[in-house]
């Protein structure tokens, strides 16, 4: 009889520590977020920002990994993620194919994946990642391309060069997609710049040889912030005279508006892209509820509100 009533002892113990680690499991999930590029790019700081103010706000762990422009690495960190059992995982779809497997093996395991930043080129058709968070690069592209033909004049056998950091990448493709539609109805030529994301020094020379070599140049729009940053100073260097367009937010970029050397820049507002991620990840795990796209923007920053970004630029700006 004693040894019985041990036994239902131990069973009960047992039963309440599961039930406990079940009822904390689902009280206080744990997501993680992976971002592709390294810690050193500016840009991301905005992103991890919207991240930690909705783990913040909804009392939530989430653990943010860097993988370092490795394929390789953010697929590690996705398997990671999926044998941890968290209850939800974002990222970005920087190269089209690389990450479709573990995506899906992460959905069937029951773990809900959402993109932010830079979709899969067929959205969920391509990865089944349930939603994305982030931009519509074609029709920002066509926004900063259709304003700096508008305001800049620019007319039919004029070049256009447009630099970027990662040409073979979602965003620069579809971006550069836009920004050529609207130079090609002007009858304005146009190319991509492949500068690379070393540095600021590094993209400002690439700009500047290029311009050296292309005396017919009419105009710069940067398929990313730092070509949209480096621009300025590239044209001063080449000794040329030539209205800059681009994309991203930084306190530089903005100046450069105020001070007249940058026409507009698009804000695709990474603070978003960070805290909608979570936000959605979050109310999936509690209530159910389906992630869906959001469209993060194409707001164009020119001299008339650049004043107010400008407050909050290189933190959630």
């Amino acid at each position: 009889m004693k040894i019985r009533k041990s036994v239902m002892l131990v069973a009960a113990v047992i039963g309440a520590l599961v039930s406990s680690i079940t009822a904390q499991a689902t009280d206080n999930p744990r997501f993680t977020v992976i971002i592709y590029d390294t810690t050193g790019n500016p840009f991301w700081s905005k992103v991890v920002a919207g991240v930690n103010e909705a783990a913040k706000a909804f009392n939530i762990s989430v653990d943010t990994q860097f993988a370092n422009n490795d394929p390789v690495q953010q697929n590690n960190d996705i398997e990671i993620a999926v044998a941890s059992k968290v209850a939800g995982i974002g990222l970005a779809i920087n190269v089209p194919n690389a990450y479709t497997q573990n995506i899906k093996r992460a959905i069937d395991a029951g773990i809900p994946v959402v993109a932010f930043n830079i979709d899969d080129p067929k959205g969920a058709a391509g990865s089944a990642r349930l939603s994305f968070i982030g931009q519509s690069f074609p029709a920002a592209g066509y926004a900063i391309g259709k304003r700096m033909v508008d305001v800049c004049n620019l007319k039919k056998g004029g070049h256009v060069v447009c630099p970027v950091e990662h040409p073979e990448a979602t965003y620069a493709v579809e971006r550069y997609a836009g920004v050529k539609r609207a130079l090609d109805e002007a009858g304005v030529t146009s190319e991509v710049l492949n500068t690379g994301a070393v540095g600021l020094e590094d993209t400002v020379n690439k700009i500047d040889q290029y311009l050296l070599g292309r005396s017919d140049t009419v105009a710069v729009i940067g398929l990313g912030g730092l070509p949209t940053e480096a621009a300025p100073k590239a044209i001063q260097e080449a000794k040329l005279n030539i209205p800059i367009g681009g994309f991203d937010l930084s306190k530089q970029i903005l100046q450069n508006i105020l001070d007249g050397k940058t026409v507009a820049t698009v804000d695709q507002q990474p603070f978003y892209q960070g805290f909608l991620t979570v936000t959605e990840l979050y109310y999936n795990n509690k209530y159910g509820l389906i992630p869906v796209d959001v469209n993060t923007g194409s707001a164009l920053i020119d001299k008339s509100n650049a004043s107010a970004a400008l407050q909050f630029a290189d933190s959630t700006r």
